[in-house]
């Protein structure tokens, strides 16, 4: 099964109506802000007000509402425009943080005026994608770029709607959660591999793009043993491989028992000390193992395994070992 977030956009009414007792307008009050994307408009408080305006959104019971009268005492003093709408929005998103001291906030002028490319920042959408930065500009860019990805997917017209179908996905799961301590609703969620993928991407991608195998296998090494083996037995045979190229080129790193033998060799050879060939050997065996399906590794072996090939082996590699 896979997931159908237009079946989710299509409740956002029926959540609304069960969780603030009425529905909203969207659509219209996005129409209200076009004109806000000409540059001969300013934006003033009253702008603020109607998106706080509890007839016109729910908005108020999650961010406290600014005070109207001097923020619209700064906002005319500014003269802050939307428009033109930059393609790298990042210092407008700093702006409008410095005016009202919250993303959440910042982000609603940004969602009504420009829905195709801004969402309304919402804690449980974000924790849903798992779109994790340090700092809350980079998160609300990194998240409405990451709601760009889910609209292409799954057709839909805008980043809002988006934001929207999947805060409707959330609500009626977490419902489903208290109610029975289980969720139907999360089914093709948690099913779908591209879903999945994508969550998996957020999380695994600074990994990844930031360690090195031998630094990646040790960090999920207590959490998973078997693949921080698999991850640092790949890394030693590459080294492996290396030094057979470097050192003992007329080797055959094809036939079974390669490894044992190129490793006689560099002991022969003076490349590695006597006392580090049985090391070698077991880092090998681990290599071994953790490639066996159904293999069970200790997290304080697979330690010691990384810690022998980056004592023994990263000095053949004339470098930091390399990213997976």
């Amino acid at each position: 099964m896979s997931l159908d977030l237009k079946v989710y956009l299509a409740r956002y009414d029926e959540v609304c109506r069960a969780k603030f007792k009425q529905t909203y307008d969207f659509v219209r009050l996005e129409e209200t802000f076009a004109y806000l994307r000409s540059e001969k408009q300013w934006l003033v408080a009253r702008h603020i007000e109607k998106l706080f305006d509890p007839k016109n959104t729910p908005f108020a019971r999650y961010w406290p509402q600014p005070d109207f009268k001097q923020l619209d005492q700064t906002l005319r003093h500014l003269r802050m425009n939307l428009a033109p709408l930059p393609d790298d929005p990042r210092e407008l998103i700093q702006k409008l943080l410095a005016i009202f001291h919250n993303i959440g906030t910042a982000s609603l002028p940004l969602r009504f005026t420009y829905p195709e490319r801004f969402g309304v920042f919402s804690t449980p959408v974000i924790n849903l994608l798992q779109v994790q930065r340090p700092r809350s500009v980079e998160l609300y860019l990194a998240y409405c770029d990451e709601l760009r990805i889910w609209q292409e997917r799954f057709r839909l017209k805008s980043v809002a709607e988006t934001e929207m179908a999947l805060w409707t996905y959330q609500q009626l799961a977490s419902e489903e959660r208290m109610a029975a301590n289980s969720s139907p609703t999360d089914h093709d969620f948690q099913q779908d591999v591209w879903v999945q993928r994508r969550r998996a991407a957020q999380v695994l991608g600074p990994f990844l793009r930031n360690y090195g195998a031998l630094e990646l296998a040790r960090i999920i090494a207590e959490e998973s043993p078997k693949l921080a083996g698999m991850i640092a037995g790949e890394e030693y045979e590459r080294l492996l491989r290396g030094a057979a190229r470097r050192f003992c080129p007329a080797l055959d790193t094809q036939h079974k028992g390669w490894a044992y033998a190129l490793i006689d060799l560099l002991v022969q050879g003076g490349h590695v000390a006597l006392e580090e060939k049985p090391r070698l050997n077991s880092i090998w065996r681990q290599r071994n193992i953790s490639m066996h399906p159904g293999a069970q590794l200790d997290t304080i072996e697979v330690e010691k395994m990384i810690d022998n090939v980056q004592e023994i082996c990263s000095r053949w590699d004339g470098h930091k070992s390399r990213k997976p």
